[in-house]
């Protein structure tokens, strides 16, 4: 399992993000500071994108592969075509069928 994490500031306060990765399956946890963890099923395309970026600077210093991030690409297209058969629940993905 493959664990990242980022945090954004928002009017509300930091808000911690813990994204998980598990063979196909990506969950996806965000948190205000003093807040229980909530998690966001199905990952919103916005959401996508954030995690897309972490992955690139983790990339470009050597801490990830390549392979996330296509299929992470995969994903955003996969979503912004519309396309119906593209992964549901929990983020998984089709791992490059």
């Amino acid at each position: 399992m493959q664990r990242h994490s980022w945090r954004e500031y928002t009017e509300q306060g930091i808000r911690f993000y813990r994204a998980s990765h598990q063979s196909t399956n990506w969950t996806l946890q965000s948190q205000l500071k003093e807040e229980e963890w909530q998690l966001h099923d199905p990952i919103s395309g916005e959401e996508w994108g954030k995690l897309r970026e972490v992955l690139w600077r983790k990339y470009q210093r050597g801490r990830c592969p390549w392979e996330l991030l296509e299929r992470i690409d995969k994903r955003l297209k996969d979503l912004a075509e519309g396309d119906p058969d593209a992964p549901g629940e929990r983020g998984g993905d089709k791992g490059g069928q």
